[in-house]
């Protein structure tokens, strides 16, 4: 396990070599590092005005400050911030999850049956993005793993998103099913006429039982070390990864505060 008392948010980037890319996946609470979060928001906004989404999709922005938001970046040695995701948890008196705002203004009913199949602690993870100048690398999917990776180990039993077209592939890999009780059968248009989205859910953080094989070893590997290189494979590419998860390993830490946060409210 890492070391909790380690820095792990300035690890440098590994320098560019002859061999394969090299990257680093970090994840951290949105509070811990707002200038990281700003650059989050920046190349976020860029890929949403390039695919012609931001006035629908307009970001918000209130989840720099929320102690409940898991932040996740790819950085490269020379192009910077080159995707990203988040992890929201939904707490007693505190803001409601994106997914369940995005639902309500196609179908109050819908939120309804987001909430019905997340009876306790909701949770999703969003926001991914993958900037231009790096696509093709695979590396939306290696967040969505590290973000479900973190799941578990700040105490989620269940994890929702609400995925693109191009994504489903990717959150079928690690275990996320259709729910088929909103739209069609998971399926329904947004944020614009032109772009079906689906709602999914993970029902078992713990086993994962249906998620793939290799993916899923992956993923435990994660757990059991938050602080790892891994030689990664994507897309007939060859990628080399550093993880390093910043405080979010303290899973004591974070069902604690959670837990305050719930009486407290």
């Amino acid at each position: 396990m890492m070391d909790p008392s380690t820095n792990m948010l300035n690890t440098p980037i590994p320098p560019p070599s002859m061999g394969p890319d090299r990257i680093v996946i970090r994840a951290f609470r949105a509070v811990d590092d707002p200038q990281r979060c700003e650059s989050f928001v920046r190349e976020h906004t860029k890929v949403l005005e390039d695919i012609g989404v931001f006035n629908a999709l307009k970001p918000d922005t209130s989840w720099i400050s929320d102690p409940n938001v898991v932040v996740f970046v790819a950085e490269h040695p020379t192009l910077g911030m080159v995707a990203g995701m988040r992890l929201h948890v939904a707490v007693a008196g505190g803001s409601e999850l994106p997914m369940s705002r995005s639902l309500r203004t196609i179908d109050p009913a819908y939120a309804v049956s987001l909430e019905e199949a997340m009876p306790g602690e909701r949770a999703e993870i969003c926001g991914l993005w993958n900037a231009h100048r790096y696509a093709g690398h695979g590396i939306p999917f290696l967040l969505i793993s590290a973000g479900v990776a973190i799941a578990n180990q700040i105490g989620l039993e269940k994890l929702a998103c609400l995925a693109a077209e191009y994504v489903v592939p990717y959150t079928t890999r690690v275990g996320f099913m259709a729910m088929d009780m909103i739209g069609d059968n998971g399926t329904f248009c947004f944020p614009v006429p032109s772009i079906r989205s689906h709602a999914m859910i993970i029902h078992d953080l713990a086993t994962l039982e249906v998620a793939n094989f290799s993916d899923r070893h992956r993923i435990l590997s994660l757990r059991l070390n938050p602080a790892q290189v891994r030689q990664e494979r994507l897309k007939d590419q060859d990628l080399t990864v550093l993880y390093t998860f910043q405080g979010t390993d303290q899973s004591d830490r974070w069902v604690g505060r959670r837990r305050r946060a719930k009486k407290a409210a």
